[in-house]
């Protein structure tokens, strides 16, 4: 995966460190810059990242880093449901994966291959379970 091009879908801890200049993100910053990869991010994550305050500042300067973001369309949003439903079932403690099986089907509509930068693998993987999608920890 060093030498070929690759899609990389944030979440929202990616879109933070990528506001905040994380050394984490600096590290996958290069990586992509090498390879000719290229950065997305859902609207969706936006909304999680975000809080009207005056930090979404650094949000909004990272953007323009970012192919345009991905609003989720009426596949993507079925996509999610159906990813949301095998995870809830093969699940012991319930919790709702609505945001990250957003980002999980939005990760799936990218060119391959692909990989999710989250601080959350254990939910991202098990809904992406099965998909040649790579989940990445950015958790430091």
């Amino acid at each position: 995966m060093n030498t070929r091009a690759f899609s990389v879908l944030l979440d929202a801890h990616g879109l933070s460190a990528l506001a905040t200049d994380a050394a984490a993100m600096r590290t996958w910053l290069a990586l992509v810059k090498r390879t000719g990869s290229e950065l997305y991010v859902s609207t969706v994550t936006i909304a999680e990242a975000t809080d009207g305050t005056s930090r979404d500042v650094n949000v909004r300067r990272a953007l323009k880093g970012v192919n345009p973001p991905i609003p989720p369309s009426e596949p993507i949003a079925f996509e999610a449901g159906r990813l949301r439903a095998a995870a809830t079932a093969s699940r012991r403690k319930p919790r709702d994966l609505t945001i990250d099986a957003l980002v999980a089907a939005t990760a799936l509509t990218l060119r391959p291959p692909v990989v999710v930068l989250t601080s959350d693998t254990p939910d991202l993987d098990l809904l992406l379970a099965g998909t040649s999608v790579q989940v990445r920890s950015l958790a430091q």
